[in-house]
């Protein structure tokens, strides 16, 4: 059993994948932001990492196993100021682990490193984000990564896409539409929905976090994805049959965003072959 610590462990994505250390048999310690609410029989930390000292990380973290860093402000906000201005502060973080032992550590990547791109993105795919979310993790990669060589720890860069399930707590478009037909909207106002997307279910997504974190053959970017291109369109409206929703889908209001593909999904190849694996 490793004693795995997670960082954002209350956040949307770090509730399931604490679950999935459960289910995998390893010990999770959850690191979450002070007098923030979480379950009550989960081993805790209390920490802001934004602010945390190298020898509070160090003291802190010295008999950990793995850690895997999902921690991030505004995620679905992409031009939030807090992306460019938080960033050296999960630099220092993630330093202040290597520093205190930790071997194995693992960190949310997003395909919006990626930038404007058609087709599929593989650990290979040049990288030329185009706003501030996808500038910071960019650096982020490229800046822990180096890192990691130069106090030879194996780092695994988990690049993450789009997510369903779990989705009143998301805060993505699906969660917006849940609340539009809970406020008895007629009409839910898209963009054309034809882009072609990598859509994953949240327990998947948090299985293959998992997977990904606690092996060390692999490291670098590893996509965790489902390989397949679906379109908003029909993603929305199997959300909206599979939950047995009212409100319908009104095309065309929105124009899509400038960085904003066609279609654009992820290579599954590496994270197949690890989940096969186990």
């Amino acid at each position: 059993m490793n004693k795995i610590a997670v960082t954002g462990a209350s956040g949307y994505i770090g509730k399931h994948v604490v679950k999935s250390i459960i289910a995998n048999g390893h010990q999770p310690i959850s690191v979450v932001y002070p007098n923030k609410f979480i379950e009550k029989n989960e081993k805790l930390i209390d920490m802001d990492i934004l602010s945390a000292t190298k020898e509070d990380v160090i003291n802190t973290f010295s008999n950990i196993d793995a850690v895997i860093h999902l921690a991030w402000q505004s995620g679905f906000n992409h031009h939030d100021d807090c992306h460019l201005n938080n960033v050296i502060h999960h630099l220092k973080f993630l330093e202040y682990l290597m520093m205190a032992g930790v071997k194995n550590i693992s960190v949310a990547g997003t395909m919006h490193e990626i930038g404007y791109y058609v087709g599929e993105i593989d650990s290979t795919t040049p990288c030329n984000p185009i706003n501030p979310y996808g500038i910071a993790k960019n650096f982020l990669r490229q800046a822990s990564l180096y890192l990691a060589e130069r106090y030879d720890v194996k780092i695994k860069w988990l690049r993450m896409y789009y997510i369903l399930g779990d989705d009143i707590n998301s805060n993505s478009i699906f969660s917006k539409i849940l609340k539009a037909e809970q406020d008895h909207k007629e009409t839910f106002p898209l963009n054309s929905g034809e882009m072609l997307y990598d859509f994953i279910n949240i327990d998947t997504l948090a299985q293959q976090i998992v997977v990904a974190a606690t092996q060390e053959k692999v490291t670098g970017v590893i996509n965790c994805c489902s390989g397949k291109p679906i379109s908003l369109k029909t993603t929305v409206e199997k959300f909206i049959k599979d939950n047995d929703l009212k409100i319908k889908p009104q095309y065309n209001v929105f124009p899509s965003r400038e960085y904003d593909s066609p279609a654009v999904w992820g290579s599954s190849r590496i994270i197949n072959e690890l989940m096969h694996n186990v």
